[in-house]
């Protein structure tokens, strides 16, 4: 007798794809069974993450290159889902950029960079990709916060402000979609051993004032449970949050921190 998947038939999108745990949740759809389609704005990178889910015998995952900072491009990424699959079950909302920096370096360029995709193109994949859920009657959408978003985080403000907004777009949107039982949820990770950390690290081993420097140190010392996450960590939470296990849950964010959001 074969084991079926949690996810077995389901389609689902994931954005941010190409970096570590958007490769990750692709890994742990596919053992699920889900067919995929995967979107990054890195099309090299991208490929190279195809091309590995294939030679580990996924059968059915594809690629679509997109720029979330264009309305455009999210609107044309979910109907590409559409003409490859016909139908959508499950949006994860990944994609996200960061950058470290103090209270005085702030730009506009820095605030637009991280809203345009954290929070814009976030919002704008979620409505398109509703709109078909809506039609059919159901649907998950899984949205990747942060515990930047529910905490202080100093050196990482304007990216805290877009993580806090994913949570209550997140409510929000659940609200709004219930009653066509699509649900919406969202998980905050806290510190996640993946490129975007250790490129956060650098950062702040580089930052030139001493006040910076203890406003925020993202070490694993800071973790109760005493360890970074491992992108798999996020991956179980991620297809709990998918499947029908948790079908009576939406507007919920979980925290998946190692206890980080206490400390």
């Amino acid at each position: 007798m074969t084991n079926m998947g949690k996810l077995e038939g389901q389609v689902a999108l994931i954005t941010g794809a190409a970096g570590g745990l958007g490769q990750s949740l692709a890994e742990g759809f596919v053992r699920e069974g889900c067919r995929l389609l995967l979107s990054d704005l890195d099309a090299p990178r991208l490929s190279r993450v195809i091309d590995h889910l294939r030679s580990q015998g996924a059968a059915v995952v594809r690629g679509a290159p997109a720029d979330l900072r264009s309305c455009d491009q999210t609107t044309a990424l979910v109907e590409r889902v559409i003409q490859e699959y016909g139908h959508i079950n499950i949006l994860v909302n990944n994609a996200a950029v960061s950058s470290m920096r103090s209270l005085w370096d702030l730009t506009e360029r820095d605030w637009d960079e991280i809203l345009d995709v954290n929070v814009k193109g976030l919002f704008f994949t979620l409505q398109s990709a509703a709109r078909h859920m809506v039609e059919r009657g159901s649907g998950s959408i899984i949205n990747i916060a942060s515990v930047a978003g529910r905490v202080g985080r100093p050196t990482l403000l304007h990216y805290a402000a877009s993580k806090a907004a994913v949570i209550s777009i997140t409510r929000s949107a659940a609200l709004a979609l219930a009653k066509q039982r699509v649900r919406v949820n969202a998980i905050a990770p806290g510190m996640i051993d993946t490129e975007m950390l250790h490129d956060l690290q650098s950062a702040w081993n580089n930052m030139s004032t001493a006040e910076d420097k203890s406003a925020h140190n993202p070490s694993p010392d800071k973790v109760p449970l005493g360890r970074v996450a491992k992108p798999q960590d996020i991956v179980a939470t991620a297809v709990y949050l998918a499947s029908r296990d948790s079908e009576y849950m939406t507007g919920q964010t979980l925290n998946v921190c190692g206890g980080l959001v206490m400390s």
